[in-house]
């Protein structure tokens, strides 16, 4: 639900409206979006560099939340624009290369805001048997109870997800209302 509920959602109204343009940016630019998270976290873990944090440049280790590297952001705006070519291609369109530039552009927007809410409201927890922080809780992967370090309780990994997904379907539909 949390990467494909919303696009799930906008593909059910769009079939209810087909004629609305704004509903096929919204559902193209959600997914744009989870798809260039999931390609930059995924791909952003071969980085030999180590990642960065979104927020404040510092180092971080590989795989913490909100950490960002060269190619992971590379890897994310591949991610996009795959979908963007998806998107052209089985909804043409006159003006193909603006929409899929929008696409491309709120995808990868999606991708980095979910960086910002993972380095800011992510609930992040401490498991103190192996000295590391961790996404999970109320165990750690070695059993151990965690506790929260930082974040809001409440925004886990699917609320990040979901907001990277919100965010690209307003960006698509926001770029595609002011430009188109």
């Amino acid at each position: 639900m949390a990467n494909g509920g919303l696009g799930a959602l906008l593909a059910v109204a769009y079939s209810i409206q087909p004629q609305s343009e704004w509903l096929w940016l919204a559902f193209a630019g959600a997914m744009a979006a989870v798809n260039a998270d999931t390609w930059s976290t995924e791909l952003g873990v071969l980085s030999p560099v180590p990642p960065r944090v979104i927020t404040s440049w510092n180092k971080v280790e590989r795989g913490t939340s909100g950490g960002i590297t060269l190619i992971g952001t590379l890897a994310a705006t591949g991610g996009a624009a795959l979908i963007a070519i998806m998107a052209v291609v089985f909804y043409p369109t006159p003006d193909w290369f603006s929409h899929l530039v929008i696409i491309v552009l709120a995808g990868l927007v999606g991708s980095l805001f979910d960086s910002v809410l993972g380095a800011t409201i992510q609930a992040i927890f401490w498991c103190p048997t192996c000295s590391k922080e961790t996404e999970r809780h109320p165990l750690h992967t070695c059993g151990t109870h965690t506790n929260q370090v930082r974040g809001w309780s409440w925004v886990n990994n699917d609320v990040v997800n979901f907001g990277c997904s919100l965010m690209g379907a307003i960006l698509a539909w926001g770029f595609g209302f002011v430009l188109l």
